[in-house]
């Protein structure tokens, strides 16, 4: 009998699950075995039982794996690395400069939120910015940049009345198109679970946001916000969500579509 069954301690190797977890679900009927009769010790587990368990288990895991990531608030040390991906992708003339990343950071520190892989190293980033209300029309029509936003511009979560900027959601390149695409995918649920959250929490009346290109500007269309500045021939346009308990709906959509 004892080479169509596996040990306690092989059956749980081969389904690689911790020693509690595999015996909890012996004890509820996932996982089958055999005790002999008049027994109440010695359970051993049907190979061909076990196996099946096993390759079922490794068919619902995704062919590409991701690393194990992270998102968190970011650090000066991530706002660099942001800042290295930010150029590279952009240039340096669109982005704002380290110092003045830091003095925001001084006047509010969760304005930034970081993907991180295992190494520590950031994959993607995002910002939302609470902003005075006066800045917003400026930004979107292209008359200022996110670099030229003064600091005493910047307002905290807990002020009344708010709106807010979503600056950037942004993927670091890998050269692999299914590991950037589930990174991409990562960032916006997390991102948009986080703006959520916020508006929860605090007493924000709009949000506005640019899209710089066609698939950002499908993605805030998507989301509910209205189109309210186009400029250099629709290549840039501005957006405002400005009622978020009517798109709650969509955003619950959009969320599930993409994870």
């Amino acid at each position: 009998m004892g080479s169509n069954f596996y040990s306690l301690e092989e059956a749980i190797a081969k389904l690689g699950k911790s020693r509690s977890t595999f015996i909890r679900e012996v004890n509820s009927g996932l996982i089958p075995y055999h005790l002999e009769k008049g027994k109440r010790r010695g359970k051993v587990y049907p190979k061909i039982a076990i196996d099946a368990l096993a390759e079922i288990e490794e068919e619902k895991k995704p062919k590409t794996h991701l690393p194990k990531i992270d998102f968190s608030s970011s650090t000066p040390a991530d706002m660099w690395q942001e800042i290295q991906i930010g150029i590279q992708l952009y240039g340096e003339d669109d982005i704002v400069p380290y110092k003045k990343i830091l003095q925001w950071r001084e006047i509010n520190d969760e304005m930034h939120m970081s993907v991180k892989d295992e190494g520590n190293q950031v994959v993607a980033y995002s910002c939302l910015m609470p902003l005075n209300e006066e800045i917003m029309l400026p930004l979107l029509r292209d008359e200022i940049r996110e670099r030229d936003i003064p600091n005493d511009s910047i307002r905290q979560w807990t002020d009344p009345g708010l709106s807010v900027y979503v600056s950037s959601a942004t993927v670091k390149p890998t050269g692999d198109i299914n590991k950037d695409s589930r990174y991409g995918r990562y960032l916006l649920t997390k991102t948009i679970k986080w703006a959520l959250n916020l508006n929860r929490q605090y007493d924000i009346k709009n949000w506005y946001g640019i899209g710089a290109t066609k698939e950002g500007q499908s993605l805030f269309e998507r989301l509910g916000f209205s189109e309210v500045v186009s400029v250099h021939n629709g290549e840039r346009k501005g957006y405002v969500l400005q009622n978020t308990r009517r798109p709650v709906k969509i955003i619950n959509s959009f969320l599930k579509e993409i994870q």
